[in-house]
């Protein structure tokens, strides 16, 4: 294999997400969750992001979120971006008294923080969405109680990803409006199902 097909930081990541998500599966199927942050680096890599420290950070970019890993875990293992990336990816479930913050909170949290973020946290957030949507598109299809396995309504999750996927590639480049064009062409069809 080419050196130019490996990266040291990218196989990292792989391994370190790899061993924090090692019992997850995606949602209310048997599929491991590495899957889906794999899928995630493969839409970057296809719309042109192709940096080690963007894939690493695609790759990393929900264990803090859902795994006992700590923003400390990848600031003393990662590079300052890498590291960066993955604290404005990563969705606040608390407030600052340790309370459990509702899904409405947390979400209108990561909209209004995403607005701030820069190109590179933008194109991971529209990958994660695009593979999550295209997975609930796929998963819906003939199941009528599919959404009630999420923690809100199928019409506020629509609601969530139409507009935050609307705001992260707002005024930006090409790249980021390709990847919210197949973000809407999806919401579209789950909207018409």
């Amino acid at each position: 294999m080419s050196e130019d097909f490996f990266s040291p930081l990218v196989e990292q990541a792989i391994r370190l997400a790899a061993i924090a998500h090692v019992n997850q599966k995606r949602k209310h199927t048997e599929i491991p969750y590495l899957s889906h942050l794999m899928h995630v680096a493969m839409i970057l890599i296809k719309a042109g992001f192709q940096d080690e420290t963007v894939l690493a950070a695609a790759i990393l970019h929900d264990v803090v979120e859902d795994t006992s890993f700590s923003q400390e875990d990848i600031v003393r293992e990662f590079p300052g971006k890498v590291a960066d990336l993955v604290e404005i990816l990563t969705e606040i479930k608390e407030d600052e008294n340790g309370e459990k913050k509702t899904w409405q909170e947390r979400k209108d949290h990561h909209i209004e923080e995403i607005q701030a973020a820069p190109l590179e946290a933008r194109a991971i957030l529209l990958a994660d969405k695009l593979h999550n949507l295209n997975t609930i598109l796929l998963d819906q299809e003939g199941n009528e109680n599919f959404w009630d396995r999420f923690n809100a309504s199928g019409e506020k999750l629509l609601w969530y990803y139409r507009t935050i996927v609307e705001l992260a590639a707002k005024d930006q480049p090409e790249s980021l409006q390709n990847l919210a064009r197949d973000c809407f062409h999806v919401l579209d069809q789950l909207e018409s199902n």
